[in-house]
């Protein structure tokens, strides 16, 4: 075999081994668009944000002046979504991990401790609609009070947090569950609405 046949070869071969790395290891964000969606976001800002802050994608942001601070280390999944309204603020502690389409929306305070995990698309909203009768409810003020989450939380994929809630740090809080209420300190909260069922470190709590 010469000449065009072995180019090919050789060239399907180099595609085929690229391809599967780019399995492997997924894609990578380039230098230049790190940087690019880092300075986007200090400009939405209007405050610092560690030159650590990771990205895997666009990061959205809500209209209006994004009140957010962010630790050492975060890092920021494809399509999260961060929002601030009224007297809002979104504060992330350091090595923060949001994973892809989290939504993250203030009217009060979102307060995420250290070395936290939140799953995919989670919602948290630390404000609803009034719901008084004789008025829509879409015309109704919001009614907020503030979230905050403990270090080493992990909260599984698709799970909402809603407002007024305390999440004690090393708690779990299981994908598709809806936290309308506190949870302890390494407590599992299951369930819409979430109920703990086991505490981290006691017996049949697990580790």
């Amino acid at each position: 075999m010469t000449g065009r046949p072995i180019i090919r070869m050789v060239f399907s071969l180099a595609a085929n081994t690229l391809a599967a790395a780019w399995r492997a290891v997924g894609p990578v964000t380039s230098p230049v668009a790190r940087l690019g969606r880092l300075a986007a976001l200090r400009a939405r800002a209007g405050t610092a944000v560690p030159a650590s802050t990771q990205f895997d994608g666009p990061v959205r942001v809500g209209e209006g002046v994004l009140r957010l601070s962010l630790g050492a280390a975060c890092r920021l999944g494809r399509d999260v979504y961060l929002e601030t309204s009224e007297g809002g603020r979104i504060e992330l502690g350091s090595r923060v991990r949001l994973n892809s389409g989290v939504f993250v929306v203030s009217y009060a305070r979102v307060r995420i401790g250290d070395n936290c995990l939140i799953g995919e698309r989670v919602s948290i909203r630390d404000a609803d609609h009034g719901s008084a009768p004789g008025t829509p409810m879409r015309d109704q003020p919001h009614v907020s009070a503030p979230i905050t989450i403990g270090d080493d939380v992990w909260i599984g994929c698709g799970a909402v947090i809603l407002k007024g809630v305390t999440i004690g740090s090393g708690a779990i809080i299981g994908a598709g569950s809806v936290v309308t209420k506190d949870v302890p300190p390494m407590g599992i909260a299951v369930g819409a609405p979430a109920r703990v069922v086991r505490v981290r470190g006691e017996p049949g709590g697990g580790s």
